[in-house]
This record gives C-alpha cells, sequence and structure tokens, in this order.
C-alpha cells in the first residue's frame, strides 16, 4: 500500500484554507496573521502584491507624524468595534468600515489565489482512519 504524504505547498494550502475559513473577529491581528500565513503559499509576484497592497493601507492609516503599522491598527480597531470610529490621518476621519473594506478585498484577493492553487492539490481534507 502507498501512502501519499502532502508536500510542503498542500499543507500551505490547507493551512490557508482553514485560516481564511475563520471569522475576523476571532483574533486581534486577524488579517495581519491571515496575510503571513498566505505568504508561504505564493508565488514571488503575488507575494510582492500583497506586500504592496498592505503597504498601501499602512500609508493611508499613516500621517507625516505618527506612522501606524498595519498589525497596530488592528489592534486598535479591535479593542474599539465601533464602525464609525477610526483614525483621524492628516485632519480626515479613516472610519474602521473603511479600512474593514479594503481589508477584505484583499481577503477576497487571496480566497481567489485560494482557489487558483486548488487544481495543485492533491488532497483537500485530513485522511480518516477508519
Amino acid at each position: 500500500m502507498n501512502i501519499l504524504v502532502p508536500n510542503s505547498e498542500e499543507i500551505a494550502f490547507k493551512q490557508c484554507l482553514e485560516f481564511i475559513k475563520l471569522n475576523p473577529l476571532t483574533s486581534s491581528t486577524y488579517y495581519s496573521q491571515l496575510f503571513i500565513t498566505f505568504k508561504s503559499l505564493l508565488d514571488i509576484d503575488d507575494s510582492q502584491r500583497l506586500d504592496n497592497m498592505i503597504k498601501d493601507i499602512e500609508t493611508w492609516l499613516s500621517d507625516t507624524l505618527n506612522e501606524i503599522s498595519l498589525q497596530e491598527a488592528e489592534t486598535r480597531m479591535y479593542a474599539n468595534m465601533d464602525l464609525l470610529a477610526g483614525f483621524e490621518v492628516n485632519g480626515v476621519i479613516i472610519t474602521q468600515s473603511e479600512i474593514l473594506s479594503r481589508l477584505e478585498q484583499i481577503r477576497m484577493w487571496l480566497t481567489q489565489k485560494l482557489y487558483e492553487y486548488l487544481r495543485y492539490i492533491r488532497f483537500t481534507s485530513t485522511p480518516q482512519i477508519v
């Protein structure tokens, strides 16, 4: 009997699939963790694109005096769940709703990438020993 052992791409795929199913409210840094998890699955170009999308959000949230990382922004948003609250950047209020909308766009792009990689995966569930 031959036993199929998952390769590293299949393991990364499984981790990404499980993580993307979670509710974003499960962790104060859900999106940051999701993006890090996907790094192992993405090719160089897609990984660079993901980095650029994250940097765009961080730049959008940072003003000239106060730079903020995505992880720090997520932690602050998690502490105050009011979707109309947000960050004041150069005199303009950016609401949590707007930030979450951009993060969800990236999450949807990652979901699309996940389905593109599906054809290279031999199995998508853990084998059950009966």
